[in-house]
Formats: structure tokens, sequence, C-alpha cells
């Protein structure tokens, strides 16, 4: 009877732990999905008073998607390899061209360096939904960064565009 006890208390205290320190850091898609709407809506606008406040809302919908690609690598023995490559690369990301971010991660030059066959992916599957959401803004960080330095309105349609499609990955999620 005492051991029993002793089991049921320690189980107890194991079960409290997990729910004190809560689920695992979820991908938050109702957060990500407000901030991307936040950006295209600034971005149709033109009233860019602050780009450094949008640029730093990019960082935030990154980090967002890093998240939710650490945790589908947890659940997916499919598409673990390309969630990591995604989530450990996200801020080298930001340090790219235009050209070098397209070539790389919009076409899967990078992945196919990585043994991944970027054109066997399901577009619209939920690995490459959650890679999206990690690749569009940082290729919007990109580019307001180059906005903020030209102030060519034309980026900001490059913007829009960026982050309508991650949201329509979003269904996808």
């Amino acid at each position: 009877m005492m051991k029993r006890t002793s089991l049921m208390t320690a189980a107890a205290g194991a079960l409290a732990l997990v729910v004190a320190a809560g689920p695992a850091q979820a991908f938050d898609k109702s957060a990500y999905k407000d901030l991307a709407t936040q950006t295209v809506r600034k971005a149709i606008s033109g009233n860019i008073n602050n780009v450094d406040a949008l640029i730093k809302k990019q960082e935030e919908l990154i980090q967002l998607g890093v998240k939710g690609c650490r945790q589908y690598a947890k659940n997916s023995d499919k598409h673990t390899k390309l969630m990591n490559l995604v989530a450990d690369h996200a801020s080298d990301m930001k340090k790219m061209s235009l050209d070098e971010i397209e070539s790389a991660w919009h076409e899967g030059g990078f992945l196919k360096e990585n043994g991944i066959k970027y054109e066997d992916l399901d577009h619209f599957g939920k690995a490459v939904s959650l890679m999206d959401a990690v690749v569009h803004p940082a290729t919007t960080y990109i580019l307001l960064n180059k906005y903020k330095k030209t102030g060519n309105a034309a980026l900001l349609d490059q913007v829009k565009g960026e982050l309508t499609e991650v949201l329509d990955h979003m269904k996808h999620i």
C-alpha cells in the first residue's frame, strides 16, 4: 500500500510539472496571421512612418515560424530534416540578398544542396507551409530594409505579395 501511495504521489508531482510548464512552444497561428495582416495593411497603405517597427514584426513572424518548424520536426519523421534546416538557417536568411533567398529558399536550391528534393514536396502541405512561415517574412525583412534605404514603393508591393502568399499557406497548418 505504501509503494502504491508513493507511486501515485510521484505521478501526481510529474503531472503537475508538465501542466505548470504548459504545452510545448506551439505554433501560434492566430498571432502569426495578425502580425502578417498588419504588415500587409501597412504595405497597401504605403504609409510607413516607422519602418523599423515593421521590420521588427518580420523578426517576430520568423520566430513564430521557427517555433512551428521545431515543433513539427519533433512530430514528423518524414520532414524532420527539412524543418531543422529551416529553423537552423532562419537568421542566415535575413542576411541574404533578394536573389540569394529566391534561389536558396523559394526555388529550393539550399534544400537540394542538403539532399531534399524540393520538387517532391507538397507545396501546400504542412511542412512547406511552415517553411514558408519563415522564408516569406525573411524575404519581407530584406525587402523592408531595402525600402528603408531607397524609399522605393514597388518594394512594398513585393512585401504585400510575400505575406499574402504566406497567409494562404496558413490554411494548411
